[in-house]
């Protein structure tokens, strides 16, 4: 059994991460890294815990839009389904061959764009190069490429006259992709580092921080135990003293690349030391062994941390 796969992702200059490939060894990593003319100021290393069978031979990366033209990692998965009811259409779903090579990969995805090539005028597809204008060139290659690996393509085929009628119509809806995108953007997540207050939050708490969308809510504050009592019951919330050791995430694990180093650091030679890795679970996470804390029917969970007089609050919506 394996017990986790080392990933290897890109890091634009924009902050966008795209997962590579998926390796058993730290060495089959560093030798695609070598071959693709990659820096390491230009990856990322990131780990799937397993574990796994010996003989797995793919898995899947999902890429969530973020931004109009930005991408960060939804998570990795060991089946497409499951990569896809994480990732909205608004991103993509990677398929990783487990220690691929960087020359087989190139070979896959020529293999992919050569055949795309060859049915899109029979089946009356958007051109390669529409895709690319529509949706970004590492989107359109990987939705390629992962239906080539899957079926060959065989799923872009229209069937019936209904499916040519749907594509009519999907025709028309990206037509309306630009008032998509402003709406999307207008209803994005909200976000901010150390700010002295919010309209969200009583006048009594200070030092905020927080990542909000219609999926997580995740904050932070100052505030003393008594007010964090007095805040979290007017919630709903239960509140009890803490018996044993609480783990929950911070902000900082949801909040975009560019503001805060939320994903594990690009070290020289793509090797991420043990002392590096605990330290950024600790940067994402806070650990509370004495204090508060609250929860609710809606399973949402706020914890009050003795010593450093700070309350963490954490709801996943619909997760």
């Amino acid at each position: 059994m394996l017990p986790y796969l080392h990933i290897l992702i890109r890091v634009e200059d924009d902050g966008s991460l795209h997962a590579l490939g998926a390796f058993t060894s730290k060495e089959k990593q560093l030798a695609y890294q070598k071959d693709s003319g990659l820096k390491d100021s230009q990856v990322r290393l990131d780990f799937y815990n397993g574990p796994f069978d010996e003989d797995i031979s793919v898995i899947y990366a999902g890429h969530r839009r973020w931004n109009m033209d930005l991408f960060q990692l939804g998570g990795y998965f060991k089946s497409e389904g499951e990569a896809w009811t994480w990732v909205t259409q608004e991103g993509y779903v990677s398929v990783l061959r487990i220690d691929t090579t960087y020359e087989e990969e190139k070979a896959l995805q020529q293999d992919a764009l050569e055949r795309y090539a060859k049915l899109q005028r029979r089946w009356r597809l958007a051109t390669y190069e529409e895709l690319v204008s529509r949706e970004g060139a590492d989107k359109a290659r990987a939705n390629i490429k992962l239906r080539f690996y899957e079926d060959a393509l065989e799923s872009f085929k229209p069937k019936t006259r209904r499916d040519l009628r749907a594509l009519y119509a999907f025709a028309i809806l990206i037509l309306c992709l630009p008032l998509a995108i402003f709406y999307f953007l207008s209803r994005g997540p909200e976000y901010g580092e150390n700010v002295d207050s919010v309209g969200w939050l009583p006048s009594y708490t200070s030092d905020i921080s927080y990542y909000r969308s219609k999926q997580v809510q995740v904050f932070e504050f100052k505030v003393s135990s008594t007010d964090f009592k007095r805040w979290a019951e007017s919630r709903g919330m239960s509140v009890r003293r803490l018996v044993n050791k609480e783990i929950i995430s911070r902000y900082k694990a949801y909040i975009p690349t560019p503001s805060s180093q939320s994903s594990a650091p690009a070290t020289p030679g793509g090797v991420l030391t043990v002392e590096q890795f605990e330290s950024w679970q600790d940067d994402i996470s806070a650990k509370v062994e004495q204090g508060l804390i609250a929860e609710s029917p809606l399973k949402d969970i706020a914890i009050y941390d003795n010593q450093t007089k700070k309350a963490y609050y954490e709801y996943l919506i619909n997760f």
